[in-house]
């Protein structure tokens, strides 16, 4: 048989694309080559940012479905305070684990959310569908992202129900907690704040039902290399990370406040509110760490005639405006874990994802630059240098408490410390703290003066 010519079978195989682009996905056309198999790719980042549109344009193009990875968006309601999602801005494409608890639930972990996640993947392969998971919430996301980064949970109970622990647990002020904790696990205490009750619950909890303190478990995740999650979960995982300009991105967030309120948010809240009311006096409930529902508590704690009034319009902006503010704070948290965790060099053994930050300030220019990094990435590039990798680890003191005296304050991690004590709040404490020391020394001596006086008079 005649050997059919070079410039016959280019044509041959553009013509066999061609037809293919017409009977399949259109994001065949894109993708013509070298493929990756089983590929997992996760948008994540800084509130604000655009991930939930970025997404849904990867699934667009990939023939992908959209996980969701934000631990505030899975409680039914809420839609405008968490910002979920419409269905006109999914443009049709699948999204999973949103609005699937109640919020009156208060048992759900990273555990139970891992099992449904893994389940809805292995569905989605098996319709030749690639996951793309979108969300902020660095722990749920981590679970996904490494094979064992996870601590267990057992059934060490001495005998006792979990629910009974519980229960007794609950009824311990956090101050009785901490103390707690401090007992059982003095190391990782020195990493939480007393406050932080479901953070101090966890690791008791951790204790008591498997015997291991939760600082082990940390500590033996660390070694070989695994402080920064551990064995990848699917080897083909390319992660997106989207910030942007502080100013810009800072703006962004108090803007999406007020076009939440000219939503319809006081009404969302009053719903939530008068629905949940019973569930929502104790942090226990996971729905209270929702940004734009515990704010808000002061006002909603006052009846419906004293909500209409000025002290009811004062509590209701004071919510707004601290809704503002701790979402900036989350969105420098955000930030704060991508510099520790991903953005960092690390030994040459240890296994990592793919890493590519993304600014947003331009949102006329970032959703393009995506898609152009995850064509390029679905095609074979390796992207093994990151923009904006450090050297620079914090360490086991990155999330150490520390207590300023002059302030009376908790303070957690080393960079968080070293902005306290150099802010000009501290500053003004110190110096205050200073001349009251000076004052109260001087009139000391005055008085000690005086005594001396009286003394030699008398003699």
């Amino acid at each position: 048989m005649a050997e059919i010519p070079d410039f016959l079978c280019e044509f041959m195989r553009n013509r066999f694309w061609s037809l293919l682009e017409k009977l399949l996905h259109p994001s065949v056309r894109s993708y013509r080559g070298k493929m990756r198999e089983n590929p997992a790719i996760f948008v994540i980042g800084c509130t604000g940012t655009g991930k939930s549109d970025l997404g849904v344009a990867i699934a667009k193009q990939l023939n992908g479905e959209v996980i969701s990875a934000d631990s505030m968006q899975f409680y039914k309601g809420l839609d405008i305070a968490t910002n979920k999602i419409t269905p006109e801005e999914a443009e049709a494409i699948p999204h999973h684990m949103m609005n699937f608890l109640d919020p009156s639930t208060s048992s759900y972990n990273v555990h139970l959310f891992r099992k449904s996640c893994l389940e809805i993947i292995e569905e989605m392969r098996q319709k030749g569908r690639v996951p793309v998971i979108v969300g902020g919430t660095t722990y749920y996301l981590e679970s996904l992202l490494f094979d064992d980064n996870i601590i267990p949970t057992g059934s060490h109970y001495d005998g006792k129900s979990e629910k009974m622990f519980r229960d007794e647990l609950e009824e311990l002020s956090n101050d009785e907690l901490y103390e707690y904790l401090k007992k059982v696990d003095p190391d990782w205490a020195q990493h939480v704040h007393p406050n932080n009750r479901l953070r101090v619950l966890r690791a008791i909890e951790i204790y008591l039902s498997s015997g291991k303190r939760k600082s082990e478990f940390l500590a033996e995740q660390g070694a070989g290399g695994k402080q920064i999650g551990g064995k990848l979960r699917w080897t083909n995982s390319l992660v997106l990370f989207l910030d942007a300009d502080t100013n810009v991105l800072e703006q962004r967030l108090d803007k999406r406040v007020e076009k939440m309120i000219a939503a319809g948010l006081k009404d969302e809240v009053h719903g939530i509110y008068e629905k949940y009311s019973e569930h929502l006096q104790s942090e226990e409930y996971g729905v209270m760490q929702c940004i734009g529902l515990k704010e808000f508590m002061p006002y909603l704690k006052l009846s419906s005639e004293e909500r209409t009034s000025d002290e009811g319009s004062k509590r209701f902006e004071q919510g707004c405006e601290l809704m503002k503010l701790r979402t900036r704070q989350y969105s420098r948290k955000q930030r704060h874990w991508f510099d520790n965790r991903l953005a960092v060099k690390r030994r040459p053994d240890a296994q990592v994802p793919i890493v590519r930050k993304l600014d947003t300030s331009d949102k006329n220019t970032f959703i393009s630059e995506g898609l152009n990094i995850v064509k390029q990435w679905m095609q074979g590039d390796e992207y093994t240098e990151v923009k904006g990798v450090t050297d620079d680890v914090q360490g086991s003191d990155g999330s150490l408490m520390h207590y300023c005296e002059i302030c009376d304050r908790r303070i957690s991690g080393r960079k968080s410390w070293e902005s306290h004590v150099n802010g000009k709040n501290h500053k003004y404490l110190r110096s205050q703290k200073k001349r009251m020391e000076e004052e109260k020394l001087r009139k000391e001596r005055e008085s000690q003066q005086k005594e001396e006086d009286k003394e030699a008079v008398a003699n």
